[in-house]
């Protein structure tokens, strides 16, 4: 005890000054970006277009709180992305065939929960990396989402007011639902990473998993919980698509675990552990909504937006490996 004591003490003395002072160096780069588009285009900057940036990240931004944690703790989930589509999948199948809305909600961030549980389990106990195991849980869920719908969209609702379809929609008609839920559940992700004893256990086996077994941690467990979390968010973002389109398609959400994972790793999460934070990931998903944003309002094919970002995630990776060995 007075081992994990004196870690959560050292954590905490030297994470304050680094970690925000990183922070400041994400606000700065987004700001400056925010700057020079709103040079290069003429509605960049308007109330509206903002408030449709935000909406767009939001849904990254909720499910990169849960690769946050997955990827402190020194592991990496592939399956995000097919996680969204599948539950979302279920979700509208259910509504489509007039179940109700607390049900569809229920069943499919049950199975968020549960694929997330199994890529945990089997990465853990199976000692397989987890790499592979959400590699093939990418392409499992994805074969779900495509049985369950038979490839077709899923888009006519006997009951488009439910209180589930409210998630997806704006109050007033100009704030959308969807960037509060993403603001709540930052501060709440926020203060257990960076308050809790279960938020310092977390660095400390993403950190040394050798250390944190000595000091008493049960570091499978640590790692388990935070893939659940994982695909809990992306269940939840799979259903705020839902909501907001009132359709969705076998395909949705493929591809985007490359956008939560830029946005963690641009927002300074170590890609090899022990080193984040949620308003990092936070700031890190906004870049990506105004880069993409901007290449829209800038007329860039989307072919060139993809090979944008998968060129960021490399610059981010070489970054931090550079800095990392640097400080050594």
């Amino acid at each position: 005890m007075l081992m994990i004591k004196n870690l959560r003490r050292e954590t905490s003395t030297t994470k304050t000054t680094k970690i925000n002072f990183q922070e400041l160096g994400i606000l700065l780069v987004l700001v400056i970006i925010c700057l020079v588009l709103s040079l290069l285009t003429n509605n960049f900057y308007k109330p509206a277009n903002l408030i449709n940036i935000v909406r767009q990240f939001s849904e990254i931004s909720i499910m990169a709180i849960g690769m946050t944690f997955v990827i402190i703790s020194a592991e990496i989930d592939l399956s995000v992305g097919s996680i969204y589509g599948l539950a979302a999948i279920i979700a509208g199948y259910l509504l489509h065939n007039g179940y109700s809305a607390t049900l569809a909600f229920l069943l499919a961030m049950l199975t968020g929960v549960g694929l997330g549980f199994i890529n945990g389990i089997i990465s853990t106990k199976g000692k397989i990396p987890s790499f592979i195991v959400t590699l093939s849980m990418l392409q499992l869920a994805r074969g779900g989402a495509y049985a369950i719908s038979h490839g077709w969209p899923i888009s006519e609702f006997p009951d488009t007011n439910s209180w589930l379809f409210f998630l997806g929609h704006s109050l007033g008609g100009v704030f959308p639902v969807q960037i509060i839920i993403m603001l709540v559940l930052n501060l709440i992700a926020f203060i257990v990473l960076s308050r809790t004893t279960f938020g310092f256990k977390v660095y400390a086996v993403g950190g040394n998993k050798n250390a944190a077994r000595l000091a008493g941690i049960n570091v499978d467990s640590i790692k388990i919980a935070s893939f659940v979390m994982a695909g809990a968010m992306a269940a939840l973002a799979g259903i705020i698509g839902l909501a907001y389109l009132n359709s969705v398609s076998a395909t949705a959400g493929a591809g985007r675990e490359m956008d939560v994972i830029a946005a963690v790793i641009i927002g300074g999460t170590n890609l090899f552990g022990g080193k984040g934070t949620i308003l990092g990931t936070l700031l890190g998903a906004a870049i990506m909504g105004a880069v993409r944003n901007g290449m829209v309002l800038l007329g860039v094919e989307a072919y060139y937006q993809e090979a944008f970002i998968g060129l960021v995630i490399l610059i981010a990776v070489l970054a931090d490996t550079w800095l990392a060995k640097n400080k050594k």
